[in-house]
């Protein structure tokens, strides 16, 4: 068995997988700033509902990021205490790739479809994750319907310029995880010429499920994080707003 954590965002999600990569339980919460509390609530549910004993897991499956500061620390966190104290291998699932997982066989469905009516087009349809940053940055990358890297993980501030090469020359499909935003960033895109090839789906978020998928191969490749020096991809310096002091005269 794997069990998969992924806390990139808001959700809190653990899922549970044979080494076929049968899914066997997904529990997810989806509250914000409920990551501490409730992550080891969600592992113990996952395996009672599935009558696993930890003695019973192969390996533990994290989103290694970009995403949220807190959220990741905590995820990983976690993950690396169950492989301490299991002494089991620690695998990491890049969060944007995972996250793009779920949308590569609708990628494919209209991949099919432009090659039935088109067999000389060659225009397909990439996948682009934008998870919400600040203001109108996200954490964002590209990929193909095979998970490849077009663009790599990266820190980007959205303006009608963005993704202007890809969308050229590929339809892209974005999805993210905050609605507002993903409606701002829609905006802008589009005052490019190349509006037609930007597509916006809504409500589709990360999950622990695609995490354990990917860390299925990994696993039987023995694709093993070190314990001693893994640490998540936080997508830039984390950096706080220093409280006021006020001093008295």
């Amino acid at each position: 068995m794997i069990l998969s954590i992924e806390t990139s965002i808001h959700i809190c999600s653990v899922a549970l997988h044979d080494l076929e990569g049968n899914l066997l339980a997904l529990h997810e919460l989806h509250e914000q700033r409920k990551h501490a509390e409730r992550l080891t609530l969600l592992v113990e549910a996952v395996l009672t509902t599935t009558q696993t004993k930890f003695l019973d897991l192969k390996a533990i499956a994290v989103g290694s990021g970009a995403g949220s500061y807190t959220g990741l620390r905590i995820g990983v966190s976690t993950a690396k205490g169950l492989c301490t104290g299991l002494d089991i291998p620690l695998i990491g699932i890049p969060s944007l790739q995972a996250w793009a997982a779920s949308m590569t066989s609708l990628a494919k469905d209209l991949n099919n479809r432009i090659t039935e009516k088109n067999k000389e087009n060659k225009i397909e349809y990439l996948l682009c994750p934008l998870m919400d940053a600040r203001r109108m940055e996200v954490f964002t990358a590209i990929f193909d319907t095979e998970l490849n890297y077009i663009l790599n993980d990266t820190a980007l501030v959205i303006d009608e310029n963005s993704f202007e090469k890809e969308l050229s020359e590929n339809k892209i499909l974005f999805f993210g995880d905050n609605e507002e935003k993903l409606k701002k960033c829609k905006t802008v895109i589009n005052k490019s010429e190349k509006n037609n090839n930007a597509i916006f789906i809504s409500n589709r978020l990360p999950s622990a499920k695609e995490i354990g998928e990917l860390a299925i191969k990994k696993y039987h490749n023995q694709d093993f994080e070190d314990l001693a020096y893994f640490e998540p991809n936080y997508g830039k310096e984390f950096y706080t707003t220093a409280k006021k002091i006020k001093l008295e005269v």
